[in-house]
């Protein structure tokens, strides 16, 4: 009875473990930026439907993707180019119509320079 309640007690504290373990493995170090950006799915194709979707919404810039149909490039000029938070509020906005599918508000790349050296790391050698 009380080796089942011990045996019972540690599987509980070693499941707790790992998925400790498993959280703090996918947990991102680096902030996520999102952009002004969405990628908007409608149920029906035409850029008309698309303008007129923007229009209502609040969008400004529509562009049609050339590799999908019905696939949407949305620009909102109201929210900052780069944020750190995302914007619920337009992405339930656009969710919340009819005439669209899906609404994904674009995260920015983070960019690095390749083959950039700090000075402080630099040997130059002054003989």
């Amino acid at each position: 009875m009380k080796g089942d309640r011990v045996m019972e007690g540690s599987c509980s504290l070693v499941c707790l473990l790992l998925s400790a373990l498993v959280f703090a493995a996918a947990a991102d170090t680096s902030p996520k930026i999102y952009t002004n950006h969405f990628l908007v799915e409608l149920h029906g194709a035409g850029d008309e439907l698309a303008r007129s979707v923007a229009a209502d919404t609040g969008f400004t810039a529509v562009r049609k993707l050339p590799f999908a149909e019905g696939l949407y490039h949305f620009t909102h000029s109201g929210i900052p180019k780069a944020r750190t938070r995302r914007s619920i509020h337009h992405t339930y906005y656009l969710e919340r119509d009819a005439r669209v599918k899906h609404a994904v508000q674009q995260e920015a790349f983070n960019r690095k320079k390749r083959g950039y050296r700090s000075i402080h790391d630099m040997v130059i050698p002054m003989s």
